[in-house]
This record gives C-alpha cells, sequence and structure tokens, in this order.
C-alpha cells in the first residue's frame, strides 16, 4: 500500500505535467490524461490494500508504515519526473528504511477483537466533531489545520476498518453496518480536507501536517483505545523506529520531489 501511495502520487504528478506540455491547465484537462486517472485507481487500490493489513497488524505499524510512501514518491519522482534529489533526501529515505524495519519486526500479529460500545459511539462521533471543525478552519483559511484534520479524519477511517467486524456477510448487514459506513465518510473526508488545504498551503508542510498526525494519533489510539502492543521486549525499538521515520517523514515532506507544480518545472525538461 505503501509503495501505491508512492506511485500514485507521481502518476499524478506526470499527468499534470503531459497536460502543462500541451498547454492544458486546470483540473478538466489533467483528468483527461490517462496517467493521471492511473494514479488515481492506484491510490485507491493502496487504501483498499491498507485496510486488509489492519486486521492483521497494530494501526500503529500501518499509519507508520504507511508514511514511508513519501521516501517512494522522492524516488520515483527523481526518475520519472526529474526533481533534484537532495543529500538530506538521500539521509531521510535511509532513515525510514531503518524505521520502518523496526516497526516492521517489533509489531507483531495483532489480530482484530470486539470492541467497547462507547469506543464504537465515540468514532462515529468523531464524524460530525471533524466536519465541524473542518468548517471553521475552511472559513479561517488555515491549510495547516486542514491537513491536521485530514490526518484525523484519514487515521478515522483506519480505526473504524480495524473496529468493524462482520459476523454474516450478507448485504443486508454489511450495509446496516455503522462503522463500514464510517469508513467511507471518513475516508471521503480526508481526501475533501486534504485536497483544500493544498489548494490553500505549500505541499511540503500540508504533507507533514497530515502524515504526523496520522502517525502519532494512530500510536496513541492504537495503544489506549484497542490494546495494540509490540512484541515482548521490543518496546523501546517499537518507539525509535516510529521516530526516526516521523523525523524523516517531515524532512521528505520539503523535498523538491514533493513540489508538484508544473508551472516550476518546465515541462520540456520533462517528456
Amino acid at each position: 500500500a505503501a509503495f501505491g501511495y508512492g506511485a500514485g502520487a507521481v502518476m499524478q504528478a506526470l499527468g499534470a505535467r503531459r497536460a502543462d506540455a500541451v498547454g492544458q491547465r486546470g483540473l478538466t484537462a489533467i483528468v483527461k490524461q490517462p496517467v493521471f486517472l492511473l494514479g488515481i485507481l492506484v491510490d485507491l487500490a493502496s487504501w483498499l490494500i491498507s485496510r486488509f493489513a489492519l486486521h492483521t497488524l497494530p494501526l500503529f505499524a500501518v499509519q507508520t508504515i504507511l508514511a514511508g510512501s513519501l521516501a517512494v514518491t522522492v524516488l520515483l519522482a527523481r526518475l520519472v519526473l526529474n526533481t533534484d534529489l537532495r543529500g538530506p533526501d538521500r539521509l531521510a529515505i535511509l532513515a525510514t528504511m531503518v524505521g520502518l524495519i523496526l516497526v516492521g519486526v517489533s509489531a507483531g500479529a495483532e489480530p482484530t477483537g470486539e470492541i467497547t460500545h462507547w469506543l464504537k459511539i465515540c468514532i462515529l462521533l468523531g464524524i460530525p466533531a471533524i466536519i465541524a471543525l473542518g468548517i471553521v478552519a475552511l472559513e479561517l483559511k488555515k491549510s495547516i489545520a486542514l491537513a491536521v484534520l485530514s490526518g484525523a479524519a484519514f487515521t478515522g477511517s483506519a480505526l473504524a476498518a480495524r473496529s468493524v467486524h462482520f459476523k454474516d456477510e450478507s448485504i443486508s448487514v454489511l450495509a446496516s453496518e455503522p462503522l463500514l459506513w464510517a469508513v467511507l465518510i471518513y475516508a471521503v473526508l480526508a481526501l475533501g480536507l486534504h485536497a483544500s488545504a493544498l489548494m490553500r498551503g505549500r505541499v511540503g508542510a500540508v504533507t507533514a501536517a497530515m502524515w504526523s498526525t496520522e502517525v502519532l494519533v494512530a500510536s496513541i489510539i492504537g495503544a489506549v483505545a484497542l490494546g495494540d502492543h509490540v512484541r515482548r521486549g521490543w518496546g523501546i525499538p517499537a518507539i525509535v523506529g516510529i521516530a526516526i521515520t516521523l523525523a524523516a517523514t517531515l524532512e521528505l515532506a520539503r523535498s523538491p520531489a514533493q513540489e508538484f507544480d508544473p508551472l516550476a518545472n518546465s515541462a520540456h525538461n520533462h517528456p
């Protein structure tokens, strides 16, 4: 899923560049590019894969590993879009690999279990809360606040996906499960808030705020509400791995490879 997110971002950027190369700009022109639409489909597939991962891994592990998609984006952008790869980017990519290895090894299999009625209510109440805060952030035009709320919504979707259980997989049971709808509603909110944040702020700062929120909130909620734990004796390595990955993510969010602006990078340099 992390690789897919990174590849999808580069595909969408490539679509934007191709549209700009033929003198077409705007969302309507970009969505006509097949590679852009393919990038959207890859993102969707990655999201679905990550939902399945949540049923066998702790929440903190899944969200931290997904944050590693920034390293994939930077590497692929260097190869496909000919973006700059700074010295700090190389170190951050290496640090991401080290951090994710620590997180992956420390996170044992974590089968999902039944959650309390109150936790289910809290998950559902989070939807109107994020909507209300999102409206305020939109009115104030605060891109970082929108990015933080986007990260919280993505975490809400992950939390709902990890908490949902089906004893009967009939269509009627699936349609009546509120947590399943919460997974989808949170995802739509997250995408909308993220897009709004990108329209109002720099992509690096927005990306850093979103992924930082996802990793930190997922780690806290997973430990407190879901009882997620690490392998015996691997508590400190897990914390170190999360910290390393988070620091590397913040650095990679500042990489020139994240600034997918066709006007800033002449299209004729990227055939």
